[in-house]
C-alpha cells in the first residue's frame, strides 16, 4: 500500500476512535443526568406525597378554673370554638395529609399552665397540601386568642375577649359580648354581638359586616380604601361613603375601628 494512501487509513480509523470516545462520553454524562432526575423527582414526589388523602384525630380534655385562657397557633386549619361546659376545655384536633405516611409530619401540641391551654400545630420537612382542623369546647367567659395561617375561624357564644387572625380566610363571631380583634389578610368578616370596650375588625381585602344591638352606644371609625360603607344608625360626626368618624348613641358602651383595603363595610342592627 502507498504511503499516501496508509496514511489517509490512518487518519480514518483515528477519526473514528476520536467519535466513539465522544459518544461513549456524550452517553454517561446522559446517563448521570438522567439518574441525577429521577433521584430528584423521586425526592419531590416524597416531599409533595400526590397519595390518596389520609387524616387521623387527636383528642384531649383540660380542667380550667374561673380565668380560663385559650392560646392557639395553627400553620393552616380550620379553627371552631364554641360555648360548652364550664371548667372544661375540649380540644379535637383532625390532622390532614397527602398520604398516611405524611401524618407523622403532622404535630399537634396541647399544654396547660394554670387556667392557660395552648394549642400548638407544626409541621416537618416543607410538606405541602397538609392541615389541621380543630373543634374546641370552651366555658363560655374564656378568653380567646387563635392564630391560623389560612383558613376560617368561626367562634360562637364566647364572652370572653377574642383575638383571632386568619392569614386568608373568613372570620366569624357570634355571641361576644366583649372586646374583640379580627384580623384576616384577605377573606370576610362577620360578626354578631354587643360590643364592649374597643372592638377593632381589620380586613386586607373583603367585606366586614357587622350586626350590633338596637342602641349600640359606641363610638366609630370606619374606612375601606376601595368600596363602600352601608350605615343602619345615625352617626354623630363625619360621613363620607368611604370614611365614616363619629358617635352612635351616647358612646359610652365602646368603641369600633373597621377598616378595609377592598370591600363593603355594614354595619347594622
Amino acid at each position: 500500500m502507498e504511503p499516501k494512501n496508509r496514511n489517509l487509513w490512518i487518519g480514518i480509523a483515528v477519526l473514528v476512535v476520536v467519535l466513539c470516545c465522544g459518544a461513549v462520553v456524550v452517553a454517561a454524562i446522559a446517563l448521570g443526568w438522567a439518574f441525577f432526575r429521577a433521584e430528584r423527582i423521586s425526592t419531590d414526589l416524597d416531599v409533595f406525597d400526590f397519595g390518596p388523602n389520609a387524616s387521623s384525630r387527636v383528642e384531649q380534655t383540660f380542667s380550667v378554673g374561673e380565668a380560663p385562657y385559650l392560646d392557639l397557633s395553627n400553620f393552616a386549619g380550620t379553627v371552631s370554638v364554641r360555648a360548652g361546659e364550664d371548667n372544661l376545655i375540649r380540644i379535637i384536633a383532625t390532622k390532614k395529609a397527602p398520604g398516611s405516611s405524611a401524618l407523622d409530619r403532622v404535630n399537634v401540641s396541647m399544654d396547660k399552665e394554670g387556667d392557660r391551654v395552648t394549642v400548638t400545630t407544626t409541621k416537618r420537612n416543607n410538606l405541602s397540601n397538609a392541615s389541621v382542623d380543630l373543634d374546641i369546647a370552651a366555658p363560655p367567659g374564656t378568653q380567646l386568642e387563635l392564630i391560623t395561617g389560612a383558613g376560617t375561624i368561626d367562634v360562637r357564644d364566647i364572652t370572653g375577649p377574642i383575638d383571632a387572625q386568619t392569614g386568608a380566610g373568613t372570620i366569624m363571631v357570634a355571641g361576644a359580648a366583649s372586646s374583640v380583634q379580627l384580623r384576616t389578610g384577605a377573606g370576610s368578616i362577620q360578626y354578631q354581638g354587643t360590643p364592649a370596650g374597643h372592638c377593632s375588625f381589620d380586613n386586607g381585602a373583603g367585606d366586614i359586616v357587622l350586626r350590633l344591638p338596637t342602641e349600640p352606644d359606641v363610638r366609630v371609625d370606619l374606612s375601606t380604601g376601595l368600596g363602600s360603607i352601608e350605615l343602619g344608625y345615625d352617626v354623630d360626626g363625619s360621613v363620607s361613603p368611604r370614611e365614616v368618624k363619629g358617635i352612635i348613641g351616647d358612646g359610652s358602651r365602646g368603641s369600633i375601628y373597621a377598616g378595609t383595603g377592598l370591600g363593603l363595610i355594614s354595619i347594622r342592627p
